[in-house]
């Protein structure tokens, strides 16, 4: 997994990389939040264990530079959601905890790719990647 996360990383000066992973944890410590008090409250959803918060980070941190940061929600069924919106598109990934991503983008009915995949895997998730970084160029 080291090596996959080494040839997935960005380029990012040291202090440009720590301000931007800040920023993410801060965002999930927000949906943390969010997501306790609604379960104190409501037992109609389902809490985001811990691992999904952890796969978030992880993810986040392997994604293209030029991909800009997601909107970042919380799941009813106990998951976390980035969502991208390109052009008139939208760029979905979701992720419960359990090692795997769920991913879409959909532009209409004829173009959409979705698919789910393992978080370690390689070839599939960097290809995903891939594609939601040429939205954005």
């Amino acid at each position: 997994m080291a090596t996959v996360q080494n040839e997935l990383d960005f380029t990012l000066s040291p202090a440009d990389k720590m301000l931007f992973l800040k920023h993410v944890q801060n965002e999930l410590d927000e949906i943390r939040e969010e997501v306790q008090e609604t379960c104190a409250v409501v037992s109609e959803v389902e809490p985001v264990p811990e691992s999904g918060y952890n796969e978030t980070l992880a993810l986040l941190e392997r994604m293209p530079r030029d991909v800009p940061m997601p909107d970042m929600m919380w799941l009813e069924d106990g998951g976390i959601g980035l969502e991208w919106r390109p052009g008139e598109g939208i760029a979905t990934i979701s992720l419960y905890g359990d090692g795997n991503v769920i991913y879409g983008i959909f532009f209409s009915d004829k173009c959409q790719v979705d698919g789910i995949c393992a978080l370690s895997n390689y070839a599939i998730l960097q290809g995903f990647l891939t594609m939601l970084s040429l939205l954005f160029q």
